[in-house]
């Protein structure tokens, strides 16, 4: 299930949507918030490029915010199940917190799931006939 060519290794690793080999994002962690979300110009192995057209990953936004309220929920539901007697105030602390602790992170991986979304596992060789704004 996560073997390199299935979208879910790429989004996971964070690698190149493209040859699943190459880094994805400027740092390998999250949480270096100087570089946070910021993207490669293109891949280190296959040199292709990340973004097609300016603006490619404002799309990225919509994925976030999918992501932050499913994380949200989740977290409600489990303060709910396992503290009952909790007040909502807590509640709502603790949605907040998780979710303020885990923004690098669900940015990252918003960028790298839109990218999969859009771009095609080809392997690190160049296609014949590949569409040519993917080319460096």
């Amino acid at each position: 299930m996560l073997k390199k060519g299935t979208k879910l290794y790429s989004i996971i690793n964070r690698k190149c949507p493209h040859c699943h080999e190459g880094e994805f994002l400027v740092s390998r962690n999250p949480y270096d918030l100087s570089v946070v979300g910021d993207l490669l110009k293109e891949c280190s192995v296959c040199h292709r490029k990340y973004e097609p057209e300016p603006g490619f990953y404002y799309g990225g936004m919509y994925v976030s915010y999918a992501l932050a309220v499913a994380q949200s929920v989740t977290t409600y539901v489990a303060v709910t199940v396992l503290a009952p007697a909790t007040s909502q105030t807590t509640r709502l602390v603790w949605v907040l917190g998780v979710l303020v602790l885990s923004a690098p992170a669900l940015y990252a991986w918003s960028k790298a799931l839109w990218a999969n979304l859009f771009i095609d596992y080809k392997g690190v060789e160049r296609q014949p006939g590949e569409d040519p704004k993917w080319l460096a």
